[in-house]
């Protein structure tokens, strides 16, 4: 118990007590309880057991003769501080920001994590892999990629999938692919669609089914536009990584390897995969070699996955060699897995908007039918006229961001340009809603959502008051592709269909696991076919 009492003297509990009450009446709490995701209460149970399990980790920190930052008070007893953010993490989160400036730790599912803001925030996004890595925080540490993919595949993939998508989706590319999404769009319509009046129970699942369609065409071929096993494994093996991430994070991971056969389901997409995905590799490849004896081009699609086939690594005597049509194969998913998750996310989130707020609707709706009208089809030139659906786009992207986002890892000692430093194997995160509007406060109500505040800045261009997509060289290098293929998805949608929500309730267009993870609103949907 004298172990216990150590970890909790940040203050009096008494105090503690006193400072909940402050802010929650008893009634509020019971509410909250009662409408509270059920990972939320599971993640509240789980943080009693954690806060055991890391005891070490805690010690070895505060022992530490590094220049830490300041630990939040009033954390509680078993809990830390994941009942402040599960309750109340906008006024928390502000709170603990006027309180402390732009750096603090806060006690998480039983870890110490190192929050930072503001141009502390910039330092973190920018920060050299070798330094802070995502790969190790999130890619391994959070999602478990490593549990699903031979790490020598993980490894070349999360080389080989940027430098791809920086060569073969920049900006000056979009019009190229405006073609593939929008084939890709009808197939999605004319399979999730078919009926007039069609209700969707599971939203989330129904929008990464509906990005993937729309999404092979372009990144994989043509070949697989209509292969109904390759477009649900593209979707699917994304919901199926998700939904494990709770579980990983409650259950300490020295003991993952014995739940790891219970929830990995990577095996059957990987069969997939190699069933249909790496004959036609080994197809082009051919195509590739013959071209070659005669002196010519291939003139094969330079989508992405050709991109991945023609991708050379250098090994440490200089010898070049190609990645096999398995490994090709496996590393597909992780392209489905990139371009389906945030990608359907977002397009969630801008359909809940727009059903919230007929007003944003209204002039939505105007702007398709002044510059598309009728039978006109989208093109990359309608859509930087279309302003509104810029700022629009460009809104819900800021506000879909993540209380504490882009955990990373430190790999050595890391020091702050203020001197704050994180020790070896510390996590850090950023507060990217209080960097996208100033405070997680500021146009929280779906009724303060406004667009107009982007004045006609791109919805692919990062400012300091707009890191959704990252900062400086860590910039996510799909958000190109994935933002024209959201406004185009819009488009295509609304000018169609009349989305609506089941019950005929006004949605709350963004959720948060734990208080700070976005996720998306699941109330069902119904899509009535316009005359």
């Amino acid at each position: 118990m004298n172990c216990i009492n150590t970890f909790f003297t940040y203050t009096s509990i008494s105090k503690t007590v006193q400072i909940v009450k402050q802010i929650l009446t008893n009634s509020r709490l019971a509410n909250i309880c009662k409408n509270s995701q059920k990972s939320d209460l599971v993640l509240i149970g789980a943080a009693m057991f954690i806060t055991f399990y890391s005891l070490s980790d805690y010690f070895r920190v505060k022992t530490s003769r590094l220049n830490l930052p300041p630990t939040v008070a009033y954390s509680l007893p078993f809990f830390g501080h994941n009942l402040y953010l599960m309750f109340m993490p906008s006024k928390f989160l502000d709170w603990c920001n006027n309180e402390y400036g732009e750096i603090y730790n806060l006690i998480l599912q039983g870890k110490m994590m190192t929050i930072t803001s503001g141009k502390l925030g910039e330092e973190t996004l920018k920060a050299d892999s070798e330094y802070l890595s995502i790969d190790q925080g999130i890619v391994r540490d959070v999602l478990h990629l490593d549990y699903v993919f031979d790490l020598n595949i993980l490894d070349i993939s999360l080389t080989a999938n940027p430098a791809v998508a920086k060569m073969l989706i920049p900006n000056y590319r979009m019009p190229l692919y405006v073609s593939g999404i929008q084939y890709g769009l009808k197939n999605a319509c004319h399979t999730l669609l078919q009926k007039k009046i069609t209700i969707v129970q599971n939203p989330s699942h129904f929008f990464q089914k509906f990005i993937a369609y729309a999404s092979i065409p372009s990144l994989v071929g043509d070949e697989f536009a209509l292969n109904v096993e390759v477009v649900e494994s593209f979707a699917n093996f994304t919901g199926d990584i998700i939904k494990n991430v709770p579980l990983f994070m409650v259950v300490p991971k020295i003991l993952h390897k014995f739940i790891l056969p219970y929830v990995q389901s990577s095996k059957y997409h990987e069969r997939v995969m190699l069933k249909h995905v790496a004959p036609i590799i080994h197809k082009r490849r051919e195509e590739m070699r013959r071209a070659k004896q005669i002196g010519r081009e291939h003139g094969l699609t330079a989508n992405f996955l050709q991109g991945l086939i023609e991708y050379e690594t250098i090994d440490q005597n200089g010898i070049k060699t190609q990645l096999s049509p398995e490994q090709l194969s496996e590393s597909v998913l992780l392209v489905a897995f990139a371009s389906v998750h945030t990608t359907s996310m977002n397009l969630g989130f801008c359909i809940y908007w727009l059903i919230a707020r007929p007003d944003l609707l209204a002039r939505f709706i105007e702007e398709i039918e002044r510059i598309l009208p009728g039978d006109t089809p989208v093109s990359n030139t309608a859509l930087t006229k279309m302003k509104f659906l810029n700022n629009f786009t460009r809104e819900v992207l800021r506000q879909g961001s993540d209380k504490l986002a882009n955990g990373k890892k430190a790999m050595r000692d890391f020091t702050f340009s203020n001197g704050y430093q994180v020790p070896k194997n510390g996590y850090v995160a950023s507060t990217f809603r209080q960097m996208n509007f100033g405070s997680n406060s500021t146009r929280e109500s779906v009724d303060e959502m406004d667009p107009d505040m982007s004045l006609n800045k791109t919805s692919i261009t990062p400012a300091r008051d707009f890191v959704s997509f990252g900062a400086g060289k860590h910039l996510c290098p799909g958000r190109f592709f994935a933002v024209q293929e959201i406004q185009m998805a819009l488009v295509h949608l609304f000018k169609n269909y009349d989305v609506k929500t089941v019950s005929g309730k006004r949605p709350q267009p963004v959720w948060y696991v734990a208080g700070y993870m976005v996720t998306n609103c699941e109330d069902p949907l119904v899509f009535t076919l316009k005359k």
